[in-house]
């Protein structure tokens, strides 16, 4: 849940939003069989579903080649699945007995952390969705978003599920999400169309980095602008 000072157009989108924007999709592939919930995102499974690349910061600058970030997205029958890959150098994670997976990390976007934001048909407008993020550790937050900045349900439980694993050999982190389609309140069909974006939080010589699938284009990082959401398909 990153907010802060942006600005927008006399529209309401971001500078150069529509441009960037208006090309990009996500598509969610249906999985034959479900796999289990782990960190396995070489298994074959998931290497059946196409990679997108956050290759971008929230402003539309390169990423750091540092922080190459693979995501892949995949449903099922009652659930939307998120996978993340994450190089890294440096990690900003809890430890010890601060990591417990069987309950909430408020406030875990001041970490490393992967995030999808999901807006669906159910939801009373535009501007409010689903926000989604999982750390190295495979802790975990939820939010319902009515109004970004606004109106923000901290104590919302979708009963997310996560799995992840930190390769320090590698320095490659991967999380795996499974969001249930009830926490939504309604499930797709093939061929519906939502709408979400994905981003990262990572750290390059101690400075935080915040990357984007599709750019929000604000002055300074802001991740909560539902106009530069871009179509979700599910396939």
């Amino acid at each position: 849940m990153l907010a802060a000072a942006m600005s927008r157009d006399a529209t309401g989108a971001p500078p150069d939003g529509p441009r960037i924007i208006a090309t990009m999709t996500l598509t969610a592939v249906r999985f034959a069989q479900p796999p289990p919930l782990d960190a396995c995102v070489d298994a074959p499974a998931w290497q059946a579903v196409p990679g997108v690349a956050l290759a971008a910061t929230w402003r539309g600058d390169p990423a750091p080649a540092a922080l190459g970030t693979t995501a892949r997205l995949a449903w099922s029958a009652a659930h939307l699945w998120v996978a993340f890959e994450c190089a890294y150098t440096e990690l900003d994670a809890d430890s010890g007995p601060k990591v417990d997976t069987t309950v909430e990390r408020i406030a875990l976007w001041e970490r490393d952390v992967c995030e999808a934001f999901v807006w669906c048909p159910a939801e009373p407008r535009e501007t409010s969705y689903k926000e989604f993020e999982v750390g190295p550790t495979g802790q975990w937050c939820d939010l319902a978003i009515h109004e970004p900045r606004v109106h923000v349900d901290i104590a919302w439980q979708s009963g997310m599920a996560t799995a992840a694993a930190i390769d320090e050999a590698t320095h490659i982190w991967r999380a795996v999400m499974r969001l249930p389609f009830a926490a939504f309140g309604v499930a797709p069909a093939p061929g519906d169309v939502w709408r979400a974006n994905l981003f990262r939080i990572g750290r390059v010589d101690g400075a935080r980095q915040f990357l984007a699938y599709a750019p929000t284009g604000t002055a300074a990082p802001d991740f909560h602008v539902p106009a530069a959401f871009v179509p979700l398909r599910f396939a």
